[in-house]
């Protein structure tokens, strides 16, 4: 049986990882592309999720109160807390379609 010959495969010279162009592509800072904030011009200026806070006085007031209660946990006063299955029925109760 006669042995087939193959053309011989030249090698592309490369400089990076792979031999495709680079062109075009980037790294946001989390890594992804087409991220919300590439799409900021789809976003009005007007929009607000509406869960703040929305200066550092209002970013510090919220730390304390949560330290205060955090304090308060520990000292046994679970009071400003609720459970898993508390909250679950909350969002249950708001939110029917979660079930």
């Amino acid at each position: 049986m006669e042995e087939k010959k193959y053309p011989g495969i030249e090698e592309e010279e490369s400089t990076g990882m792979c031999s495709e162009p680079e062109v075009g592509c980037y790294v946001t800072g989390g890594g992804y592309t087409n991220t919300m904030a590439e799409r900021h011009e789809m976003i009005s200026d007007d929009f607000d999720p509406g869960i703040g806070p929305y200066t550092n006085e209002e970013l510090e007031a919220r730390i304390e109160e949560a330290e205060v209660f955090i304090a308060q946990a520990e000292k046994g006063d679970w009071s400003n807390w609720v459970t898993e299955n508390q909250s679950r029925a909350n969002l249950y109760s708001k939110y029917p379609w979660l079930r």
